[in-house]
């Protein structure tokens, strides 16, 4: 393509340079917001098909470019902008200015040109410098005109005359080939079969089967009840010395792999067995090297298996084995400081390197005088963690906490000799070096090589980012210290330790190309790219966005109020495929669904990730019976996303999105809160009844018990949910009601419970946490209906719950004598009535004011009709068809789109506490003997009344006795009294349950014949 060439060096004659070196640019920001899909870094992805564009259908000029440059590039001398290729020409930049930065300065920039003149074409535009900038940080590409008012760019590039320096993560190219692997020279020493027994075994799967060389052959404990502890005694010569054991796990299967162990031995001198140590194999499926504190010389070698997977023991070999002599100790001590072999002694000069015959160690203290070995990532500390599965067991949880703690930085290829050097692994700790290859799409290899004090070394069957694994019951375990002598310095970023240099550092070195990224409650294994494109500055807040999701997740848990804060941290990697699932490693997230979403704060999937994390933290099955895994987890998400969306916008995705309440209607925001209500409380379904299940109606419930408990404090002004609850608030602890269900779940056995009765603990477990009845709420959600239907929930399960088992609930939580909740209309809370629910914000409006009908809808303006949290939508025959929360269809909270359909008749508002108020349509004033109380209106509430529940009534400056009438739609009288408003509700509250369902009239009148509207009450 011919291209356009701008010289600098217009007034300086022709300037020549020599050969040109593309240097990367390390981030690229824009000032204008880009349309979606056309972000900024799309200029840098060498692809001329793809293009940064300023987001269409606004004005895109003035723009503004910043590229970003590391300590890598020393200088730049010409820059070429590629224009769009295809597709039209909005955006061609037309005139531009450039300026640039230093890494010494890098917030005052050099003028180098302004307003420079390009033509509206798809050819390359070119820059070159009379002089290259030095050590640049940003160069600015501010643009005052774009074809249409718009900005795009395909690709910039930048050159230089110097050739970049990229980092490969080599600091250090040591020898390792006159080193032993550990083992290969080690020797075996022959079990003698005579006196070599099993106290439990089964018949073809003796002891024998374990030292026969075959790991397709297995020792199996006795099969049905396994009585533990088994005990195998391994007899030996009596003069061999050993000084480790080797356990090969069963190849295939899982039972009886082994976990805690105590190992004893005797000698021919001594008879008696000396304890030596205990060992816990933590169900190891790969093989497991146990060095002993010190070397003996067994007759008898004891271990007595305490317990094993599936409540059986098994291996396919046991091996004793001698280590084979490696020299000295500690060589070279007079060379170097410690015996860690990470510094060297004061007074070390060349010369004295230069005598070490040794090529390893010659090598090694050369590298620590010149200064470039890499200490920060080599030579660390590791701690001691819980074994994943016994956090994990004990939180009632799924796989996908850490499995990687201890990152070292460091990255092997596979074949490598590697050398390490450890000290302090205390006696009877298991800890290995783990290497991972997150390369690869999905399933990266991974392998184990114990460790012991002391020199290391091992050739490596794959590649990967390493690990220290170091997981003890005891968490009280010391640190130890390994220095990594082999491999690249790939780096990683720590919350702690680690700062913005070492983060752009190892982001642009090509050592590998995934890092670590290690948080205080989160670890992320992510693509260095992506990380580099959302990211580039901000690693801190990042990782704590990651954090806080996690910490908002245990705080639901409950894990904060029963300090049960594990110290492990949950992991989240990413990958090219597989999508977005939890399971297994952690959470997988597939970049190709979106990199801004996993690394850019301000686009972060926080729904995504709460709902990924979510479902590793579901506590089963108690809180996750059939039908509830994409609901439960789903409690975290929108817990989460309403208190840390970047809009701050006070709501979830449940009453933002704008979705179908149901099959035929238009979508609305908040339209799946409404049509769950729709299907619950409306058309009587159970909770999960409807054959067409939207999993996110399931949810409103419990989003509905989050927001009444958790944020609306029980309405009750009680604390709620925070990291900050007050220590000494006394009262029931309403904003921990999940902690509370999840602890009680915890702390139950859930062993052959069928998912119905899984639902009811849930319903009498929620109800003794908040200490109030909630059968009403749990029957109006459709909790308490009967359901029998085969649920498909990644498998067909069965959802069984009678009448009868209803009943017995109902029964139950009623014989506690729990308190009523104040609202008996918490089934419509949504996060737009929070308010509401928690200050009791009375009910206000007037009928025929502030709402208007259009197309089946009308809109009520909340300046208006205050403090509704719902509008009840009735028909002609005075039945409820649908209810609107507060908020529906306007997502600024302005007014509420109320669902007004041909067959609907009217309209009330709904308070916080049952109170309603007409709203649609005005109704003519009735005509009665006597003049109608003005200033007064007679309410009744809930209305319509389910079965069990007591109605209130409230008069509006009402004072002294009053005659009331009950009477049936006949205009016969049924019931009537005298009394105050109190004695007259307590009267038709004892004698409405002996009333068949329908319809009837309450009417009033005071001492002095004023009649009140009479009121309809519906009882189903």
């Amino acid at each position: 393509m011919k291209k356009l060439l701008l010289l600098f060096s217009l007034f300086w004659g022709i300037y020549g340079f020599s050969q040109l070196f593309q240097v990367p640019v390390y981030s690229v920001t824009a000032l204008q917001t880009p349309q979606s899909g056309y972000d900024a870094n799309k200029v840098l992805d060498g692809d001329n098909t793809t293009i940064y564009h300023s987001k269409w259908g606004q004005n895109g000029i003035p723009d503004e470019m910043k590229f970003y440059f590391s300590s890598n590039v020393t200088s730049i001398k010409k820059l070429v902008y590629t224009p769009r290729q295809s597709g039209g020409t909005n955006g061609i930049w037309m005139n531009v200015s450039i300026s640039y930065s230093t890494q010494a300065a890098p917030n005052t920039f050099v003028s180098l040109s302004s307003n420079l003149s390009w033509a509206n074409n798809s050819q390359d535009k070119e820059v070159v410098f009379p002089t290259s900038i030095q050590n640049p940080y940003i160069i600015k590409i501010s643009v005052h005109a774009g074809a249409g008012n718009f900005s795009s760019c395909a690709e910039m590039k930048f050159y230089s005359e110097a050739e970049p320096i990229v980092f490969n993560g080599t600091d250090c190219s040591i020898n390792t080939s006159e080193l032993s692997v550990n083992g290969v020279n080690d020797i075996k020493a022959a079990i003698i079969p005579s006196g070599t027994t099993a106290s439990s075994y089964q018949p073809g799967q003796n002891i024998d089967k374990s030292y026969d060389n075959d790991v397709s052959t297995l020792y199996h404990s006795q099969y049905g009840t396994t009585v533990f502890p088994v005990v195998l005694n391994y007899r030996l010569d009596g003069a061999t010395p050993i000084d480790y054991l080797q356990y090969t796990p069963r190849a295939s299967g899982s039972n009886g792999r082994f976990g805690s162990v105590s190992i004893s031995y005797n000698t021919t001198a001594n008879s008696a067995f000396i304890t030596l140590m205990s060992f816990d194999f933590q169900n190891s499926s790969t093989p497991v090297n146990v060095y002993f504190p010190n070397q003996i010389t067994p007759l008898n070698v004891k271990i007595t298996v305490n317990n094993g997977q599936g409540n059986y023991a098994s291996c396919a070999e046991i091996g004793f084995y001698t280590m084979a002599s490696a020299g000295p100790a500690n060589p070279y001590n007079n060379i170097f400081a410690n015996n860690l072999y990470s510094a060297l002694q004061p007074s070390v000069t060349q010369s004295d390197i230069d005598g070490i015959p040794s090529v390893f160690y010659k090598g090694l203290a050369q590298c620590l005088f010149n200064g470039t070995y890499i200490n920060k990532y080599r030579a660390q500390d590791y701690q001691v963690y819980p074994p994943i599965a016994v956090t994990t067991n004990n939180l009632k949880v799924g796989t996908g906490y850490n499995s990687f703690e201890n990152p070292t930085g460091i990255v092997f290829t596979q074949g490598d000799k590697v050398a390490m050097f450890v000290q302090n692994i205390p006696a009877g700790a298991r800890v290995s070096l783990q290497v991972k290859d997150f390369s690869t799409v999905l399933g990266g290899t991974t392998s184990y090589y114990d460790l012991h004090n002391g020199l290391n070394v091992f050739e490596l069957t794959n590649s990967g980012l390493g690990y220290i694994s170091y997981y003890n019951t005891n968490t009280a375990l010391p640190n130890i210290q390994v220095n990594i002598v082999s491999g690249k310095v790939n780096g990683l970023y720590h919350y702690q330790t680690s700062t913005q240099n070492d983060w752009q550092e190892n982001l642009t070195n090509s050592a590998y190309n995934m890092i670590d990224v290690v948080g205080q409650h989160s670890h992320l294994v992510y693509k260095k790219s992506m990380l580099k494109n959302y990211a580039p500055f901000n690693p801190a807040e990042l990782i704590s966005k990651y954090d806080l999701i996690i910490k908002n997740e245990w705080l639901v848990m409950g894990l904060y109020k029963y300090n049960l804060v594990p110290k492990n941290r949950m992991f989240s990697y990413s990958n090219n495929g597989g999508g977005w699932y939890a399971g297994g490693l952690g959470i997988n997230m597939d970049s190709d669904w979106g990199e801004e979403f996993m690394t850019d704060v301000n686009k972060l999937s926080l729904w995504g990730l709460a709902h990924e994390f979510g479902h590793v933290n579901q506590i089963r099955p108690d809180i996750k019976w059939i039908g509830t895994t994409e609901v439960t987890n789903n409690m975290h998400s929108a817990w989460v996303d309403y208190h840390m969306n970047p809009q701050n916008d006070g709501m979830s995705r449940l009453e933002r999105e704008s979705v179908e309440p149901a099959a035929g209607m238009s979508s609305i925001a908040g339209g799946r809160i409404n049509g769950a209500i729709l299907n619950t409380t409306i058309n009587q379904e159970a909770l999960q009844g409807n054959t067409n299940t939207d999993v996110f109606k399931v949810l409103v419930p419990f989003w509905q018990l989050e927001l009444y408990y958790q944020l609306a404090g029980a309405s009750r002004n009680a604390p709620t949910l925070s990291f900050n609850y007050p220590a000494n608030y006394t009262g029931i602890d309403y904003a921990h009601w999940f902690g509370i269900v999840a602890n009680t779940a915890r702390s139950y056995n859930a062993s052959g419970v069928s998912n119905g009765e899984l639902l009811l603990n849930f319903v009498k477990n929620t109800c003794a946490a908040v200490q109030e009845d909630l059968t009403g709420f749990f029957t109006k959600t459709g909790f308490l209906k009967p359901i029998d239907r085969a649920i498909d929930d990644y498998g067909v399960g069965q959802l069984t719950i009678t009448q009868a088992q209803i009943d017995a609930t109902i029964a139950y939580v009623q014989a506690q004598n729990y308190q009523a909740p104040v609202s008996p209309v918490m089934h419509y809370i949504s996060s737009r009535s929070i308010n509401a629910f928690r200050n009791h914000l009375q009910l206000s409006g007037q009928t025929g004011l502030g709402v208007t009908l259009n197309n089946n809808y009308l809109t009520v303006q909340h300046s208006v009709w205050q403090n509704a949290v719902a509008y009840e939508t009735f028909n002609t025959n005075n039945e409820l068809i649908y209810v609107s929360v507060m908020g529906t269809g306007d997502t600024t909270n302005q007014t509420t789109k109320v669902y007004y359909p041909s067959n609907a008749a009217s309209v009330y508002a709904v308070g916080y506490d049952g109170q309603k108020i007409l709203v649609y349509p005005i109704t003519p004033t009735l005509t009665t003997n006597k003049v109608e109380k003005k200033n007064s209106e007679l309410i009744v509430y809930p209305n319509p009344i389910e079965r069990n529940d007591l109605i209130h009534i409230k008069l509006e400056n009402g004072s002294g006795n009053y005659q009331a009438q009950i009477s049936g739609m006949d205009g016969k009288s049924i019931y009537s009294l005298n009394g105050n408003i109190e004695t007259i509700e307590k009267g038709i509250n004892a004698n409405l349950p002996t009333y068949p369902s329908g319809q009837y009239l309450l009417s009033l009148k005071d001492a002095k014949g004023n009649v009140f509207k009479s009121v309809k009450i519906i009882k189903k």
